[in-house]
């Protein structure tokens, strides 16, 4: 079965998130991470073949701000991962920062997604529904 990737360091978005996800019938396994680090490490292991679900993550969704490696650095060392390159990346942010969504799309991104204050689980619902269930990459 195939997975999504969660890079958010806030726990009550996790759950928000993860909530959201089982109320959308979202029954891709869903792989959530802390810090950039250690998203990429995961990341990397995938082209070793080690420690991570095969063959990868169906979408990537990354928060801007988390700690010892940001979201939009990450974006750029995956970019560069033969192995991700037609992995969705969906930026999945509470920045409302016109740089952070140049930066974003400069590395790679594939969409920019805002967190709403409020109607967070029907959000959750459009953009997990299109990257996970509509949109269609070519084989890994």
């Amino acid at each position: 079965m195939s997975y999504i990737l969660l890079l958010e360091d806030r726990e009550e978005d996790v759950e928000l998130t993860l909530r959201a996800f089982k109320k959308a019938r979202i029954l891709n396994q869903v792989v959530v991470k802390r810090d950039g680090v250690e998203a990429l490490e995961f990341l990397q292991a995938l082209a070793s073949g080690e420690g991570a679900p095969k063959p990868g993550p169906t979408l990537i969704l990354l928060d801007i701000n988390t700690p010892r490696m940001n979201g939009i650095d990450l974006l750029e060392h995956i970019r560069k991962l033969e192995h991700l390159r037609f992995v969705p990346v969906v930026m999945f942010t509470s920045s409302n920062e016109q740089r952070d969504l140049v930066a974003c799309y400069e590395r790679g991104a594939n969409s920019y997604v805002q967190k709403p204050v409020g109607e967070f689980s029907s959000l959750i619902d459009y953009l997990i529904m299109y990257w996970a269930s509509v949109n269609k990459t070519p084989a890994r």
